[in-house]
């Protein structure tokens, strides 16, 4: 089941808080006073575990525009807002058609329009390659190979026999236009092809 959380749509990051007093979670807040008073922990080092783990980094008012607040509010909020919301914010990304908003977008509009998607059957592809996540959809003469690169490096990969010629590349996330016999992905590089067979 596909989901949209906590502004993810719109790129928004982790706030990772450097000071306990701007955390609101009380698990988060009681691990900290429970484990550096302790002494099993350095307040330093309990920071960087909350900066790491810690829920409130994702809890972050949503961020709308780069005005005060990010929009969210006049007021103050409940936590405090991610000091990147001058760059990453609601009316920057609808204002790029090539934002991580419009890709989701298209993302959404593609599972709408091709039942594939969502009720294909799933065969794995490099099951055992440590950089890349492939796989095929198939239903009633409809066919989908989705590759994506997990990594930092580049990763080189063969397409299937079927999607080297006449296959319709639904989305990729870096306008890849040649899908010839071998590919070398770029890092973090996604894309999706379609085939009637």
């Amino acid at each position: 089941t596909p989901y949209v959380y906590q502004g993810e749509e719109l790129g928004m990051t982790n706030a990772y808080f450097t000071e306990l007093k701007d955390y609101r979670d009380i698990e988060s807040i009681q691990y900290f006073h429970e484990y550096t008073e302790a002494g099993i922990y350095t307040p330093e080092y309990m920071m960087k575990c909350l900066m790491l783990r810690g829920r409130d980094n994702a809890r972050t008012p949503m961020q709308w525009e780069d005005s005060h607040q990010a929009g969210f509010t006049e007021g103050t909020p409940w936590i405090r807002v991610n000091s990147n919301y001058k760059e990453i914010n609601a009316k920057q990304q609808l204002s790029d058609p090539n934002s991580i908003f419009r890709y989701y977008q298209k993302l959404i509009r593609l599972r709408k329009e091709k039942p594939v998607i969502v009720y294909g059957v799933f065969e794995a592809l490099y099951r055992d390659h440590d950089q890349i996540f492939a796989y095929t959809r198939t239903l009633e003469g409809e066919k989908l190979l989705t590759v994506c690169n997990f990594s930092e490096h580049v990763a080189k990969m063969e397409i299937p026999e079927e999607f080297q010629k006449n296959a319709e590349c639904l989305i990729t996330n870096l306008g890849r236009k040649d899908f010839g016999k071998k590919v070398v992905l770029k890092p973090y590089e996604a894309f999706v092809l379609y085939k009637n067979l």
